[in-house]
């Protein structure tokens, strides 16, 4: 699911094709160059009817001594956008499967690998997601949380300690990253004990080698190669573990566990240089949907649980058995079957829109200005001439892009809370933005008061902005005159088919809001004349 609290909420089964095309178009203004707005390949819908049918939770297991709750790699993907029933994911579902290890009266404690936040660095919007997830974590128990690149990158270091400083029993946790230079400032810590089932767990986590480059700028010829920089040090993960390993192993662990803020091999690494020390690692890294088979290095399991919470993972302890059979593990599918929307976090749903509102996001985050350079004029002006092409468009759900963030899906009614403040859901539902970064062009959309125009997924999302070629069209009504300009300008407004079933339309169309896009199923429903 995709930056998705998701967040494209895309919904609907075509509502937002034109505004994916907006950033594939090859434009040619007069007197310059090609403009290639084309994105890289799009990561195509993943179909829904590959997926297995879900199963029974934990089936064959009998109650564990201690259950262990995995996640990570969120990637402020705090809830599905929406648009489509099959998505997985959120953590109202996942409040619910821990509510549900509850009822069976299985003691557990919940754990995060990091990688909370957003890839968007440096957004207002994604501090708020940032905060608002460790708000949902919090209410859910957990117990602690690693840090990936995004959660270092989320703000500056001292926002981070910030709000590290005030997680209380759920802090961040890595034993080789120190904040503002100061390792005694509380954010974060190298290792935590906890309780579960009257077991003692001892927890540590690293950002590995592997992601140091992502958290640190490159050296500067001519000055210390440290890889560190003013705010965020990070230091040999081996070495910092091997410390740490000393503290635990005198506190006498039943079990120890490594949050491996690392890419995979990395983490086999780690348990090959600490052969058996680590009963159970979680790593990051690996596909966005595992196979969910559990790594052995020696008697430590290597678990991964993908990204976007789409799943997550659960580990049962049971001493008693044999030591290939201590550890359970099951990878559980974020589904809407088995895990239906909690209460508190439908709430923390209408908290995070209120404070997008409150803070205007739509009006004061940056805007960037289109390649083409022109405006963006609304479907009405283009049906001034193309009669036939707008009476098709105000047919289909398109048209009503910007509604559906106000009513959501039928069966959601009762729980949709309206995003019509959100620039992540606005991308795919208005006119005039960038649907892969979430930015307003300069032209585009702001509300339904100052640019009712462009509500909905119009035409020149899929054609780019038409300021430029109405003027011209305006003109050649007066004079009569096909200039070199004119015709120039109504070429850049073709879009070849082809281009946008292979490439454009899972710019929202993709594996997050649209599992089960098809291009040949969803393309009737809008085909429209280009000229009448």
């Amino acid at each position: 699911m995709r930056q998705a609290i998701v967040l494209v909420f895309a919904i609907g089964v075509s509502a937002a094709l034109f505004a994916m095309l907006q950033r594939s178009i090859v434009s040619t203004e007069p007197g310059g160059q090609s403009v290639a707005v084309l994105p890289p390949t799009q990561s195509q819908p993943t179909k829904s009817e590959a997926r297995p049918p879900t199963r029974p939770l934990f089936d064959g297991w009998n109650k564990p001594a201690a259950v262990l709750v995995l996640s990570g790699q969120q990637h402020g993907y705090i809830e599905p956008c929406g648009c489509s029933a099959v998505q997985l994911g959120g953590v109202s579902r996942r409040a619910s499967l821990i509510r549900q290890i509850e009822g069976r009266g299985w003691p557990f404690a919940a754990i995060d690998v990091g990688g909370l936040a957003s890839t968007r660095r440096h957004r207002k919007q994604s501090q708020v997601k940032f905060e608002k997830t460790l708000a949902a974590l919090q209410f859910m128990k957990y117990a602690a949380v690693a840090l990936g690149p995004e959660d270092l990158h989320v703000g500056p270091a001292d926002y981070v300690m910030g709000v590290g400083v005030n997680l209380g029993d759920m802090p961040f946790l890595a034993a080789n990253v120190v904040l503002l230079g100061s390792p005694d400032l509380g954010t974060p810590v190298r290792r935590k004990t906890v309780q579960v089932g009257g077991l003692k767990i001892a927890l540590t986590g690293v950002v590995g080698e592997s992601i140091k480059k992502e958290v640190l700028p490159p050296p500067v010829k001519g000055q210390p190669t440290g890889g560190n920089s003013d705010d965020i040090t990070i230091s040999d993960p081996i070495a910092a573990l091997a410390k740490v390993l000393v503290e635990i192993d005198a506190d006498k662990p039943d079990l120890r566990v490594l949050l491996s803020h690392a890419r995979l091999d990395e983490s086999k690494s780690i348990a090959e240089k600490f052969a058996n020390r680590f009963d159970l690692i979680l790593s990051a890294g690996g596909p966005e949907d595992p196979d969910g088979k559990p790594i052995r290095v020696g008697r430590t399991m290597i678990v991964t649980t993908g990204a976007k919470g789409k799943h997550v993972g659960v580990v049962g302890l049971f001493p008693k058995a044999d030591a290939k059979d201590r550890l359970r593990f099951e990878l559980v599918d974020m589904d809407g079957e088995r895990f239906k929307n909690t209460r508190e976090m439908d709430e923390l749903m209408r908290e995070y829109q209120a404070e997008l509102q409150r803070l205007d996001l739509v009006g004061k985050e940056p805007t960037t200005k289109h390649p083409t350079s022109s405006n963006f004029v609304g479907a009405a002006t283009c049906g001034e001439c193309h009669t036939k092409a707008f009476a098709k468009w105000i047919t289909t759900k398109h048209a009503h892009g910007y509604d559906s963030l106000i009513e959501g899906r039928p069966e959601l009614k009762d729980r949709w809370v309206s995003r019509i403040h959100d620039p992540e859901c606005l991308a795919c539902h208005v006119t005039g933005w960038d649907p892969k970064q979430f930015q307003r062009y300069e032209s585009g959309f702001l509300s339904a008061v100052a640019t009712a125009q462009l509500k909905g997924n119009q035409c020149e999302n899929c054609h780019g902005p038409g300021s430029k070629h109405v003027a011209a069209e305006r003109d050649f009504k007066k004079t009569k005159k096909e200039t070199d300009e004119l015709l120039a300008l109504r070429e850049a407004r073709h879009l070849d088919l082809e281009l946008a079933k292979e490439r454009v339309c899972y710019s929202c169309h993709d594996g997050d809001n649209s599992p089960d896009f098809d291009f040949k199923k969803y393309w009737p429903q809008i085909a429209h004349p280009g000229v009448d």
